[in-house]
């Protein structure tokens, strides 16, 4: 392997997301001591501007070793609704850091680098820290696991984050860890199926302490770059790094390194290829020149080539440069243009051409499939958020503080984090009576987290992904002492970014409460009287524990005595949003301009059956605020489908986050634009559509409204050309459907679907369809299927891919209609519990036009 190969394997351009680490920054070493710097600007360790100095062999030699060992990967946990997948398939966005800079200072010292790898497979000393016991383990990093027993071990692909710090305080914290104990902690947030874990340890130095931390972010960082080059058709570095690695015990007459079939098909297997032994021993033999069933390196490169082919963008290729090797800067343009539909000036056609030619002033097929990789799927941003708050679709999350069923799950502090780096703008915290102050819980169902931690986390990660304002829903179930702690300590937490609302009370824009919390705080509760050795359980109007006891009620449980709790008057002070129970939209308390009706789903659904109350629904929702929630009855956590709560006007249409069911993918498509032009991030605000922004007096107002809509039909075309390295579930089974690759469409809109047609596919609904099977190839599977789809021009279209093997659901994506660009798109796909597949995308060609 070349010393450039070496240096790129080690040290790739891209930063390092999600699953695999956010790095934290530190200081170097000093003459007294080695320090690190806690503060929130996460700094990256690569060496990109070192492009003359590659490390020295035996450092080389010592990473491709670890970097070999890190391709064994070992199932460690079984498959439930979900299929767990191999390799380092998977990261969730939000946890790259907004400000992430790069630090080549470490990755430039080669002593350092050699003395890392050889401690982290020898092993370091930490102690695991749990809330029972602190035990002293020897940590090592071997065949892609950290393990620190026999039996105890982390797969390194299900690393999220790794804390230390200011960014693990919160943990520090409730463990009451001393100050010497929390400048050596570090927190490792890793997920078992789709559950979020945390493993704290804490180092014996500050020495073990960077080796223990840059090892990990080092070690993915390598893997996930060099994964990335086996989507490029034209890049050896697989090839390369690979070669030497595997090479066979078998010889061949000419006595030169070679690798067999079986050889090959281990290395595929390490890398999560998802391809049948009849697809690779087809490529194999393709690749054997000579057909002595072995491959020499020329052999082996060509092998690895073959796999990587996209046929399907030859095929385009070939179109748009009329059988011709290269192309131009002219045809380039003309392609731009007219098949991506991009209205963009020559200066920048210019730009981007330059970014992808050769040398020669051309552009070949690997610069062109490098610049349709690179294009954006979703339109440009153009979002108003200068008008009033009501005027918006909010991003919202229910029971935000459980990760899993609403019966026995325990809260946690993650799930926070995660809805807010995912841009959840309505976020909800049950207060409880603590043994030691309030808490946050599900009731009596569930364990307890302190409140304070809970705040600490939010402010910490409110406005790290969108700075547009955080609703606190809280939902009040505790005493009047403890509503004063609660009180006190969102005073001295949150402090001046405590928004308290306008003088005459009247809701204003996103744009003008940006860094602000706003409070939503229900004036009373009732609560259910119960015996003094159980806590209270809440039927709170503004909770989902008053379809709880709707639900008693049909079921002919024996219902308690009720009694009032009312919320003291410095809480109800400190919030800018009034929660009201809702009794009718005619009474004085439902003009209050910020005041807030919280309805369960099925309270909506019964009130719009009749049609005058679907009126006054759809009025107030014009003017004032409304939050729907799953019933109670939900005790999986699933989720409805939103679709019906926007279309009347709700706009904070609060889901189980924790499932990502239809209902959590089709919220996930709402609010998917991102906040700005090459952002990940969202705003989680979303500009009604102006029928339904539009201020009216009375409810006949509305019919004559609905009546004037000039409505359009929009003509969709979309191509389901192929897909890229699709994820290899751990557990396949071995049959043969399990390598029949197909991609289901659905259509779901608030109107039905006027006319589905599939080519080269089946139609499976009036509003579904298929592609036919691609067999034995999941690496790049082709199906060049064409979907056409009329339907109404609303504001509620999406599309639902779901890519399936045989009978499994291997990703999906949900894409809102008018969001997406025109063109060639790689969109991407995500796993069952809604996390990203860092390298596995679906081709697109999309058009649609309005008659």
């Amino acid at each position: 392997m070349s010393n450039d190969a070496f240096a790129t394997s080690l040290h790739g351009d891209e930063i390092i997301t999600g699953q695999h680490v956010r790095q934290q920054p530190w200081i170097k070493s000093t003459d007294e001591s080695k320090l690190v710097l806690l503060n929130e600007n996460c700094a990256r360790y690569t060496s990109n501007s070192v492009k003359g100095s590659p490390p020295q062999r035996s450092v080389k030699s010592s990473f491709r070793r670890i970097l070999r060992r890190t391709t064994n990967y070992i199932p460690r946990s079984k498959a439930q609704k979900n299929p767990a997948f191999l390799g380092p398939m998977t990261y969730n966005q939000a946890y790259l850091s907004r400000n992430v800079e790069k630090a080549n200072q470490f990755a430039r010292d080669e002593g350092l680098l050699r003395d890392m790898y050889h401690r982290l497979q020898v092993g370091i000393y930490m102690t695991k820290i749990t809330r029972k016991k602190q035990v002293d383990h020897v940590f090592t990093i071997n065949d892609g696991m950290l393990s620190w027993r026999e039996s105890k071990s982390i797969d390194l692909d299900t690393i999220k984050d790794v804390r230390c710090g200011e960014m693990a305080k919160n943990y520090i914290e409730d463990y009451k860890a001393s100050p010497s104990t929390a400048r050596l902690w570090i927190t490792i947030i890793y997920q078992v199926s789709s559950k979020f874990r945390a493993l704290h340890v804490v180092a014996r130095n500050l020495d073990d302490l960077e080796c223990f931390y840059l090892g990990i972010v080092n070690l993915v960082d390598s893997r996930r770059n060099l994964m990335k080059s086996i989507k490029n058709p034209e890049d050896d570095m697989f090839a390369n790094i690979h070669w030497h690695a595997s090479v066979s015990s078998e010889k061949c007459a000419e006595s030169v390194e070679v690798l067999s079939f079986n050889d090959v098909k281990t290395l595929c297997s390490k890398f999560s290829i998802f391809c049948s032994d009849v697809y690779l021993r087809e490529v194999f033999n393709t690749a054997d020149a000579n057909s002595n069933g072995l491959l020499n390196f020329t052999e082996f490169q060509k092998f690895v080539k073959l796999l990587k082919e996209r046929k399907e963008l030859s095929r385009i290729w070939l179109n748009i440069t009329n059988g011709e090797a290269m192309l131009t800067l002219e045809g380039f343009g003309r392609f731009v243009r007219q098949a991506q539909h991009e209205e963009i000036n020559s200066e920048t056609v210019f730009k981007e051409f330059n970014k992808f030619k050769q040398d020669n002033c051309l552009m070949s097929l690997d610069g062109f499939q490098k610049y349709l990789s690179s294009q954006p799927y979703l339109r440009d941003v153009d979002m108003d958020y200068s008008m009033p708050i009501n005027k918006y679709f909010i991003s919202s999350s229910h029971n935000t503080y459980l990760q899993g069923k609403q019966l026995g799950e325990s809260p946690t502090v993650e799930t926070y984090i995660h809805a807010l780096q995912q841009g959840c703008r309505c976020i909800e915290i049950d207060i409880w009576d603590g043994e030691d102050g309030p808490v946050v819980c599900h009731g009596k169902l569930t364990g307890s987290l302190p409140l304070q931690n809970v705040i600490r986390v939010v402010r910490k990660y409110a406005f790290m992904t969108s700075p547009y304002p955080l609703i606190l829903s809280l939902e009040i179930h505790c005493k009047p002492v403890n509503q004063l702690v609660t009180e006190r300590i969102l005073r001295d937490l949150l402090g001046d970014q405590i928004y308290h609302g306008s003088e005459n009370g009247r809701l204003v824009s996103p744009s003008k409460l940006k860094h602000k919390f706003l409070i939503k705080v229900k004036k009373s509760s009732t609560v259910r009287a119960t015996p003094d050795d159980e806590p209270t359980s809440s039927t709170s109007a503004s909770s989902s524990y008053d379809s709880e006891i709707d639900s008693q009620k049909t079921t002919g449980r024996r219902l308690s005595i009720s009694k009032k709790i009312h919320v003291i008057e410095s809480l109800v002070a400190a919030s800018a949003i009034h929660g009201v129970k809702f009794r009718n939209f005619s009474l004085p308390e439902s003009k209050v301009p910020n005041h807030c009706f919280s309805l369960s789903e099925k309270k909506l659904d019964n009130l719009g059956k009749d049609e005058a109350q679907r009126l006054a629904i759809d009025k107030h929702n014009r003017r004032f605020l409304m939050r729907v929630y799953p019933h109670a009855l939900r005790y999986r956590s699933s989720n409805f489908n939103p679709i019906r709560f926007w279309e009347a006007g709700v706009q904070m249409v609060a889901t189980n986050w924790q499932t990502y069911d239809l209902g959590q993918q089709l919220n996930k498509a709402m609010f998917q634009l991102p906040l700005e032009e090459s952002s990940l991030w969202h705003s989680g605000y979303v500009l009604k559509p102006s029928y339904l922004a539009r201020d009216v007096n009375k409810t006949n107002e509305i019919e004559d409204l609905y009546a004037s809509l000039k409505s359009k039909t929009m003509i969709l075309s979309i191509e389901v050309l192929s897909a890229q390295l699709l994820p290899k579930p751990k557990t396949l089974k071995q049959k043969q459907s399990s390598y029949n690759f197909s991609v289901k469409l659905e259509v779901h809109s608030n109107m039905p679907v006027e006319t589905f047609e599939v080519f080269n596919g089946v139609t499976t609904s009036e509003s579904s369809g298929s592609t036919q099977c691609c067999k034995e190839n999941g690496f790049t599977p082709t199906w060049e299927a064409l979907f056409k789809v009329t339907l109404a021009d609303t504001f509620f279209n999406f599309l639902l891919f779901t890519v399936k093997a045989g009978d499994t659901d291997l990703a999906s994506c949900c894409l809102k209609v008018d969001y997406l660009r025109k063109g060639y798109r790689h969109v991407p796909l995500y796993s069952g519990s809604g996390e990203r597949f860092i390298f596995s995308t679906l081709f697109l060609g999309v058009n649609y036009y309005y008659v």
